[in-house]
């Protein structure tokens, strides 16, 4: 009978220690709310982007239906469409619009100055392709049926006129119908377009009607084409996937599907080269011996990139490079140099200038995912289709992870702070995320050290939002498929700027072969890191100063020595090795690499690096390992088959507390193992007379009615502080006080607290099970002068619902659900902190910091926070210009090619237009320069909001409620304190009232460190 009630939802067995005080005393259901605080990543698959170089926005969207628009640090502004179809398309125009294009043939035109959709509409026909112009109010629309429709994104109207299916009417009759494949407006002249089918691709004049010159690639018999292993004893005419100009206009480029890539001069239609990535003259009748048997994947995109100087030019060709059936795992670049004058050079030195490159080379994609597109981010005009002057190239793979090349090198870089938080979640794709509290004193020096400002997206402007006041920052880590973690403020959604520390675990490793990151670590009150991948390596780093830093250029001494040593760790014999000289040389501060364990035990299943100096290393064939990082030392190593009592297999989770054992009398340094098995073993930690320290075990209990054991947590049942070791903890060990606590073991289903070495405490199960608990401190008002803290059991079930429940009994307190849809895949990488925040995993790339405390500001602040936290940041910004859009050459003009205006174009394709009913027309008209002798400077400084005009500096009282909660930030802060503001960071001015004391209180070299640095001391 009793065995069966204890699987009801709602019963506590509540068997309470005559010596538990109540340790929520002064708690009260009225005091929790859930409020979602941030939000990282990006809800589903990314599917498509754009980029912006005048504004300097970054446009995402995903399989969600959303579009996330990235501008500088931490501004973002999502757009969350009504549709669940996908964006097929995404184009930036005019600086103020953002046009997409999704699966159903619906074309959405989104205003980045008031953030909401202004138009939508369905085209007359599948649509198969789109080409829009940065100065421009007209899209043109490629369908189905091979007609040209064109747009008006100013006034939400189609054009009257149409291009009809050139290739059916003009060329070929009796072929079956061909959809438009490719458009290009021609980048000198918005009078001509350049439009592809099947079988011909033309120029069209938009002024005169018609057709100016047409391209067919026709290969005779016994010419080897791009595809070696296609019949060649027939004439054929491989289809067109696609065709751009040179960015001078003069020549252009058709793409086919065996993968020949044909340059035509456009203005006598004349072929001048026909080649592929490895041959030239492809279209010239060869031998059929000189023939590969192998077939290539197929070239799916191509993009003609310009330098500062447009005449210097490279193609950076998607396929075509490897097997058909690899995928596509890297692009080509193909760096075509000077351009030779168009006036004075024979077709067939122009031949020779496509058939002889200056170089070329692959650029490796180090990843399993194919690719699927690429998009240049440019750093010149916003001209050339996007192509002017990169320096990175954007990659999206198959599973909507991105990835970052360097161009031209070629090098893939991770740097985390080239882009906003939210797209490291997919940069590349997050194994595991892991949140923790850590003292203010320490983050704000730690992230003072680290703080760059090399982010390549510099639009828009955050809005201010309230900060709150904790004793802690939560901090939140991710680790990456490439073996990287990033550490970044969880509050970020509360802060201006950010900073995030970048670790690399496979350039320590030198391997790169199982380097997923499975476990992070993060000891926030010593600075320690300890980190493992699949492979089973794990890597322990300390927060201190680089003894191997050499900025760029500085001579090295014994590199040769260094280098030698800086091989795999596959080789070694040893469990630990000494992997400080693998520091990375550029960074003076931050995470360094100490010890690295190699110990061939397979996957670890659990890993803990303590605040007071050892890590505790649990591995998947049930070994459990502790190091002391004094030395470092292995000061156990024992497997759990032989300690446990319920055939457990291996450890889960471990937590290393400082509390009484028993009877002892005294308090221990106490390591905690839960194992799969809902078993709790506990060790000692003892002195040794050797002066290291050793492990005995004293203890094996059947905690939790189903394993595994997910969470350990512990607190004194005296004072309701948390019993988890701390440096202060264990220099009080000398004096021999006994702290008598109560440990909290959370299972799959179950909760239980119990004393150690005395006695079973209170019990509680849930219907769900429970992705994530842990202890949460909340103080209270001082009574009498003395300061009283509270302690709740925060609990994450999978399905969303928020348990918060007292301590000892476990009774509910309040019942709260989550104000997002989760998937429960993720949601078991939740993190409970200490300040009652939770960082809840909702997604593959997403997850979400919540605060469980309710506000408690007056009504007055009440409503000043509720529109702070109603705001979107900025992004659109107008005093920004985009320059004018080039034009043709004296060449072209003397050949009589007339420069058409924008206002002609206008007046052509919508006649008498009615004035947009858009404000944003007006505004970003203004923003064009049509004048080519304009030098165009723009500077991104941009304020959040119109209103937000400088006031003197007033310094306000800090308004917290009972919680410390803080809900005014001084008008001073928000217009920079007369410019300090450029001085101090967020950090700063997050850390508020405690700069003072930490000053005081510490001699920290970190903090110290944080304000001379800032200061420029």
């Amino acid at each position: 009978m009793f065995k069966k009630s204890r699987r009801l939802k709602s019963v506590s067995n509540a068997i309470k220690s005559v010596s538990s005080a109540d340790a929520s005393a002064g708690i009260s259901s009225k005091m929790f709310d859930i409020k979602e605080v941030s939000r990282y990543g990006m809800n589903g698959k990314v599917t498509k982007f754009a980029f912006d170089p005048v504004q300097s926005l970054l446009a995402v969207a995903t399989d969600a239906g959303e579009i996330h628009v990235y501008g500088k640090q931490q501004v973002e502004v999502v757009f969350t469409l009504d549709s669940k179809a996908f964006i097929k398309h995404l184009r930036f125009v005019k600086g103020i619009y953002l046009v997409a294009v999704n699966s159903k043939d619906a074309v959405l035109v989104l205003s980045l100055l008031s953030k909401r959709i202004l138009a939508s509409f369905f085209a007359p026909g599948k649509i198969t392709c789109v080409e829009t112009d940065p100065s421009l109010d007209w899209m043109l629309i490629g369908l189905q049926s091979g007609t040209t429709v064109i747009y008006d994104i100013d006034r939400d109207s189609l054009s009257p006129v149409r291009i009809e299916n050139l290739q059916k009417s003009h060329f070929f009759p009796k072929s079956s119908l061909s959809p438009v494949v490719s458009l290009q407006w021609n980048p000198r002249d918005i009078g001509t377009i350049l439009i592809s089918y099947e079988k011909v691709s033309v120029t069209y004049s938009l002024i005169e009607g018609e057709i100016k010159q047409h391209f067919i690639y026709d290969l005779p018999p016994f010419a080897p084409g791009g595809d070696p292993t296609e019949k060649n004893d027939v004439k054929r005419s491989p289809k067109v996937i696609q065709s751009v100009y040179h960015p001078n206009s003069l020549n252009i480029l058709t793409v086919h599907e065996d993968n020949s890539l044909v340059f035509w001069d456009c203005n006598s239609g004349k072929l001048i080269q026909a080649r592929t990535l490895f041959d030239t003259d492809v279209n010239v009748p060869k031998n059929v011996n000189d023939l590969s048997p192998m077939k290539n994947s197929p070239i799916f995109k191509v993009s003609w990139i310009c330098q500062a100087n447009p005449e210097y030019t490279s193609l950076l060709i998607a396929g075509g490079s490897s097997n058909i059936d690899a995928g596509c795992h890297n692009l080509t670049m193909i760096d075509l140099g000077g351009t030779p004058l168009y006036s004075v050079t024979s077709y067939e030195k122009m031949s020779q200038y496509y058939a002889n490159p200056v170089k070329q080379k692959i650029l490796p994609i180090p990843n399993e995912q194919s690719v699927v597109d690429f998009l240049p981010l440019a750093r010149g005009s916003p001209y050339f289709s996007g192509c002017h002057d990169p320096g990175f190239i954007l990659i999206l793979l198959a599973d909507g992870g991105i990835e970052t090349l360097l161009y031209p090198s070629g090098h893939v870089s991770y740097k985390a702070s080239l882009f906003p938080q939210s797209i490291s979640w997919v940069r590349p794709e997050a194994t595991k995320s892991v949140a923790t509290s850590v003292p203010n004193k320490l983050w704000l020096g730690m992230m003072s050290s680290t703080y760059s400002k090399d982010y390549l997206l510099k639009g828009g402007a955050p809005v201010k939002k309230p900060l709150r006041v904790h004793d802690t920052r939560s901090s939140l880590a991710t680790g990456h498929t490439n073996g990287s973690v990033r550490i970044w403020d969880a509050s970020h959604g509360e802060l201006d700027e950010s900073a995030v520390f970048d670790v690399s675990v496979s350039s320590v490793l030198n391997t790169a072969t199982g380097i997923a990151v499975n476990h992070i670590s993060f000891a926030s009150e010593t600075a320690e890191l300890a980190v493992s991948i699949d492979a089973g390596d794990v890597v322990l780093f300390k927060f201190q100063t680089n003894q191997f830093y050499a900025p760029a250029g500085s001579p090295i001494p014994h590199d040769v020595e260094v280098n030698f040593r800086r091989f795999s760790l596959n080789a070694s014999t040893e469990i630990m090795v000494d992997v400080s000289d693998r520091a990375p040389k550029n960074i003076r501060e931050g995470f360094m690499p100490i010890t690295a364990i190699h110990a061939r035990k397979g996957k670890t299943t659990s890993l803990t690096n303590s605040n007071v100096g050892f890590v505790g290393i649990a591995y998947e064939e049930g070994t459990i390992m502790v190091i002391d990082r004094r030395g470092p030392a292995i000061i156990f190593l024992e497997n759990v088959k032989k300690i446990s009592r319920q055939r457990s297999a291996y450890v889960t989770s471990i937590d290393f507390s400082i509390m009484e054992f028993g009877e002892d009398g005294y308090s221990s340094i106490l390591m905690l193992c839960g194992t799969d098995a809902g078993e709790l073993l506990i060790f000692k930690v003892l002195p040794d007379p050797s002066g290291r320290f050793s492990v005995k075990t004293i203890d094996s209990t059947k905690t939790n009615d189903s394993g595994p054991i997910i969470s350990i947590d512990s607190f004194s049942k005296t004072s309701s502080n948390p019993c988890s070791a701390t440096i202060s903890m264990m220099r009080d060990l000398s004096k021999g006080v006994p702290i008598p606590g109560q440990i909290m073991i959370c299972g799959a289903f179950d909760i239980r607290l119990l004393s150690p070495g005395r006695s079973k405490d209170s019990h509680r199960i849930f219907k769900y099970p429970i992705a994530s608990a842990g202890l949460s401190y909340f103080k209270l008002p001082p009574v009498k002068g003395v300061k009283r803290v509270a302690t709740v059991i925060i609990c994450l079930l999978v399905n969303g619902e928020v348990k918060i429940l007292n301590v000892p009994e476990l009774k509910e307190i309040k019942s709260l659900t989550l104000p997002m849809p989760i998937h429960s895949k993720y949601i078991t990488e939740s993190s409970i902190l200490r300040n009652g925040d939770i960082v809840a995993r909702v997604g593959k790339a997403e997850a979400s910091l919540l605060t469980v405390l309710k506000e408690t500001a007056s009504d007055i602040d009440k409503d000043n926070q509720s529109s702070a936290n109603s705001a979107t940041d900025s992004l659109y910004n107008p005093n920004l210009r985009i320059a004018c859009r080039p034009q043709v050459n004296s060449l072209q003009w003397a050949r009589g090619t007339v420069y058409v205006r924008p206002e002609d174009l206008s007046r052509l394709l919508g006649g008498d237009r009615k004035p947009s009913k858009y404000e944003e027309s007006a505004i970003a008209n203004g923003t064009i320069s049509i004048d080519p002798q304009e030098k165009v400077s723009n500077s991104h400084e941009l304020s959040a909001a119109n209103n937000h005009q400088y006031q003197a500096p007033v310094r306000h009282a800090a308004k917290s409620g009972g919680y410390g909660t803080m809900k005014y930030i001084s008008r001073a802060v928000e217009n920079g304190m007369d410019n300090i503001e450029g001085t101090f960071n967020d950090y700063a001015v997050a850390a508020n009232e405690t700069i003072n004391e930490a000053l005081e209180q510490t001699g920290s070299d970190l903090v110290k460190g944080a304000f001379k640095s800032k200061m420029g001391f």
